[in-house]
């Protein structure tokens, strides 16, 4: 009779983070759906993402089973298997080397999205090391969006009050039918319940025609406006819609007055600018940006919800400070008509102090130095964030300047696929002394590695999963299954490697006393927080009588933030700067006369689990998008294989023509180049060089002028 058990865990592969029954039968996994009344979020999306991404990856066959070592040349694809003893003093040795001959900063931590505490760790290994270079996509993604809502309203814990029916919901570059919602986090469920309220006015700023409700058939077509900026125009875009709430009085005058601070600077900068030349940048007709500024400053609560698209521009920070701006003027956060509020966050022992060292924390004899960072002081948001932009790795790599990294340890990432400019990316990497990459699948990373690990999958280990850290929860993962062959956490590989360089004191025997020490000021131990509590959210600060304040330094909503220009950051988003991701190289010609710019797969989480064959078959083959007219003019056809080629190269996705898309973009998938479609890589087209955004280290990912041209059937 086979032995069944039943887990409840939560579901990684989107910022939801559904509650997920997990049936295990003899040790393999057999079935996994919604834990329906656990009392945990559920929010499962159409395609059931999470059950095929879980099943298909602790049941497949192609995982990393035991540690590698490379025999030949780079990139040959030799191996040979080596003890985890030899792997762990190989790569400790190199370290001790490396840390005695040219100083602990030579070695790089090389980190991904966060899917547990590996993240942490890793952090943490990096300060107790010496190092501060820890690379993150950090310079694309959530920092923008974050500290805009840090440096606006005091916190980065900003969230849509979706009990409040909201009047008007703007979807700005998000998904929320497929990608985990919003950075306001707007669960799936919540707003198909708001659509079918009848009360609620939709808009989306997309140049996709996204799916908004999959089951109905509901695209942004469908919305009461669908607007489509050109790429990177959606700061102008922005500013735009805040001249006309300013210059047309839509603006709650008492509150401007009491909780906003720096309105006057504000009315100046708009008056820079006319309405025409946003239309001219944006692409968006003037009319439909009063119009949508009117509907959204006329009916509270409203609700803008960001995505992940606006934050690969030179501009990006400044952009999400407009849209926190534009919320700001329309008393639209922690007010009591409002339609965002604050959280504050469970009191367990934050990431950033674990990571980092807090005041009382020993990890306080290895502060961060900025200057010691490859990039030096430039980049100050990202200094403060702990992370270093991942093209001043790849410009370090090749130049040498202003030294030349000898380490790589990666983790949760495949630089070489997912880094601007892959071909640059490539030749950098080359050049690490000792490349490690922890894995679960062989990638484009791994191939060129020296050493590769085999990594456990989140859900066979115990973790405590706190990302997106801005949603303000944390939440037990629990271990179903055992991992494959001989692979181990990501938090276990750090924490033995940390006892073999002389770091035992800062980490711990195991794991688990880790996770007690994450918990221990909610007065829990991890096996109490796994069996009994498995989930915590933050507290509303929504006052229904009155406005609930801001943590800024004034107390009030800083449109002119202080904090920011004494960190050499423009105080004001201006609308001269908003300007820059379209000009110079940005600019159409007659060799490139589309603009490119990129969408996430509905189906797979970024650019990973393309080798689990069930999410693979639910996908289309790399997709690039654009307007049935453009297609026409080139001789194209839907279903045609094309080339897309910008002044960095080319990379070839099949097209689907999409009535109503601008007839100049051309929007291509995100995230193939690994297993299988490898000239199907967006990141064959983008360029990791300046101009970057200096606050985040964001660097352009859309906005690419191109052309687009029929693939030969066969080569």
């Amino acid at each position: 009779m086979a032995l069944r058990k039943e887990h409840v865990t939560f579901c990684h592969i989107c910022p939801n983070h559904c509650a997920l029954k997990v049936i295990v039968e003899d040790g393999k996994v057999v079935e996994v759906k919604a834990a329906g009344g656990s009392g945990f979020p559920v929010h499962m999306c159409s395609v059931q993402k999470g059950a095929d991404h879980l099943i298909g990856t602790v049941n497949s066959p192609d995982r990393l089973k035991k540690p590698l070592k490379r025999k030949g040349a780079k990139g040959e694809g030799k191996w040979e298997e080596i003890s985890w003893d030899e792997a762990l003093d190989t790569i400790a040795a190199k370290l001790l080397e490396v840390k005695e001959k040219y100083g602990p900063e030579r070695v790089v931590l090389i980190l991904g999205e966060p899917k547990g505490m590996e993240f942490a760790f890793a952090q943490r290994f990096a300060t107790a090391f010496g190092t501060p270079n820890v690379i993150t996509p950090g310079n694309y993604c959530g920092v923008q969006n974050t500290e805009a809502l840090r440096y606006t309203f005091g916190s980065r814990y900003i969230m849509a009050r979706m009990d409040s029916n909201p009047k008007v919901i703007v979807i700005w570059g998000a998904n929320p039918a497929h990608t985990g919602g919003t950075f306001s986090n707007i669960g799936r469920y919540d707003f198909n319940r708001a659509l079918v309220s009848g009360d609620t006015k939709l808009v989306v700023v997309d140049p996709k025609n996204i799916e908004i409700w999959p089951e109905k058939g509901m695209r942004a077509s469908d919305a009461d406006y669908w607007i489509r900026p050109r790429p990177n125009s959606d700061g102008i875009l922005a500013m735009g819609m805040i001249k006309v709430i300013i210059e047309e009085n839509l603006y709650d005058r008492e509150y401007i007055e009491n909780w906003t601070v720096g309105f006057d600077e504000l009315c100046k900068e708009v008056a820079t600018f006319t309405l025409d030349e946003v239309e001219e940048l944006t692409w968006v007709p003037k009319e439909t940006i009063q119009q949508v500024a009117r509907l959204y400053a006329t009916n509270k609560p409203g609700i803008i919800g960001t995505g992940n698209a606006l934050e690969g521009s030179v501009q990006a920070f400044q952009t999400l400070r407009a849209i926190c701006i534009l919320r700001g003027i329309t008393g639209n956060v922690n007010t009591p008509s409002g339609g965002h509020v604050e959280l504050v966050p469970p009191k367990y022992h934050p990431p950033g102090s674990f990571m980092l060292g807090d005041l009382k924390d020993r990890l306080r004899e290895y502060p961060r130095s900025p200057e010691r960072t490859i990039c030096g002081p430039d980049f100050g948001l990202a200094s403060r964030f702990g992370y270093v932009p991942t093209q001043a790795l790849v410009h370090a790599l090749l130049e040498e300047k202003p030294y030349l990294p000898k380490v790589g340890l990666a983790f949760v990432t495949n630089p070489l696929l997912t880094y601007p400019d892959s071909k640059a990316t490539e030749a950098a990497f080359r050049k690490f002394e000792l490349l490690v990459v922890s894995e679960l699948f062989h990638t484009a990373t791994t191939r060129i590695a020296d050493i590769v690990l085999p990594a456990a999958f989140l859900h066979e280990h115990d973790s405590i999963a706190y990302w997106p850290a801005w949603f303000a929860n944390i939440r037990a993962n629990c271990k179903v299954v055992d991992p494959p062959g001989e692979a181990w956490s990501d938090m276990k590989i750090i924490n033995e490697l940390a006892k073999r360089v002389g770091l035992e004191r800062y980490f711990w025997e195991n794991e688990e006393q880790a996770l007690d020490y994450m918990l221990k000021p909610l007065g829990l131990i991890w096996k109490q927080f796994r069996d009994e509590v498995k989930y915590l959210h933050g507290k509303s600060k929504y006052d229904p009588d009155k406005v609930a304040g801001y943590g800024t330094p004034s107390g009030k909503v800083e449109i002119y933030c202080e904090a920011l220009k004494k960190a050499n950051v423009d105080p004001l988003p201006r609308f001269k700067d908003l300007k820059e991701p379209l000009m110079g190289r940005f600019e159409l010609s007659k060799e490139y006369p589309l603009i490119m710019t990129n969408y996430k797969s509905e189906i797979f989480m970024l650019s990973g689990y393309r080798n689990v064959e069930a999410m693979r078959k639910k996908s289309l083959a790399p997709t690039t998008y654009m307007n049935p007219e453009t297609a026409k003019e080139l001789g194209l056809q839907d279903g045609d294989w094309i080339y897309i080629e910008t002044y960095k190269g080319r990379m070839k996705q099949k097209l689907s023509v999409q009535p109503g898309m601008h007839p100049k973009v051309v929007n291509v998938e995100f995230g193939w180049g690994d297993h299988v479609y490898e000239d199907a890589n967006m990141n064959l087209i983008t360029d990791y060089a300046p101009p970057w955004d200096y606050p985040t280290g964001s660097v352009t990912l859309r906005g690419y002028p191109c052309k687009v041209y029929k693939a030969p059937e066969k080569e």
